[in-house]
């Protein structure tokens, strides 16, 4: 069994000890005891530890990560805004799920604002954006998984996509990437060698000026990772009936 095929069967409960590895990657560095809540709790959405569906219990959390309850509970309503949380009159805050047609709605929607965001920001390419494209590909391409993966992928998408130049063109593709939650953005569900994309593949054809064809790649894998996330959700939900 695959490092994530075990952290999928052991979601119904959480990992008190990947919680606190968490914890231990983020105690240096921070000066907000809320900033480090927030990505110590953000990261274990994202690479499974805590699982679609799981309560959160804001007493243990804040003893397992070493904190007081305030700054998770502000953690827990800032991920609530980003579609990663939300709350229950009496179940309290669980980690949001997914269900198949809210998918397919965001993958949707999420062809339209990134195609767009590619071919606008073609035409403002340059020579020294394809070199760092370049290079923030071959690292997104060189993870698998984890947050490490995360921001390498976000990196290359936001100088893909011209992020500075249309803030709120990129908010909005964030905001519905962050609606998949862990489904994508912490494992790569398409891509290396089992699926032949890469992002060089996509930087190839921006280099060429040929717009029809990286929306074309573009295109391919967001569906990709679509049919992947609804198989994982079938997959979930076959295992939750039995």
């Amino acid at each position: 069994m695959s490092e994530r095929e075990t952290r999928t069967a052991g979601a119904s409960a959480p990992s008190a000890e990947a919680l606190q590895k968490l914890a231990g990657r983020h105690q240096a560095g921070y000066r907000s005891v809320g900033t480090m809540a927030y990505d110590i709790l953000r990261d274990a959405i994202l690479d499974g530890t805590l699982a679609p569906g799981q309560k959160l219990r804001q007493e243990t959390l804040a003893e397992t990560i070493g904190v007081s309850r305030l700054p998770v509970r502000s953690a827990l309503i800032q991920l609530e805004a980003d579609g990663l949380v939300e709350f229950h009159a009496r179940r309290g805050a669980v980690v949001k799920a997914l269900s198949a047609e809210q998918a397919r709605e965001v993958y949707d929607i999420r062809v339209l604002l990134e195609i767009d965001a590619l071919r606008h920001s073609m035409d403002e390419m340059t020579p020294e954006r394809i070199v760092r494209l370049r290079e923030l590909g071959r690292t997104a391409d060189a993870e698998e998984e984890g947050a490490d993966f995360v921001d390498a992928r976000t990196q290359f998408y936001a100088e893909l996509y011209g992020a500075a130049a249309r803030p709120v063109h990129w908010e909005m593709i964030e905001q519905l990437r962050l609606k998949v939650g862990r489904y994508v953005l912490g494992w790569r569900l398409v891509g290396g060698g089992d699926h032949g994309h890469s992002h060089e593949e996509l930087v190839a054809a921006v280099e060429a000026g040929d717009a029809d064809a990286a929306a074309e790649v573009l295109r391919s894998h967001l569906t990709g990772v679509r049919d992947a996330v609804l198989a994982m959700l079938s997959a979930e939900g076959g295992a939750a009936a039995r």
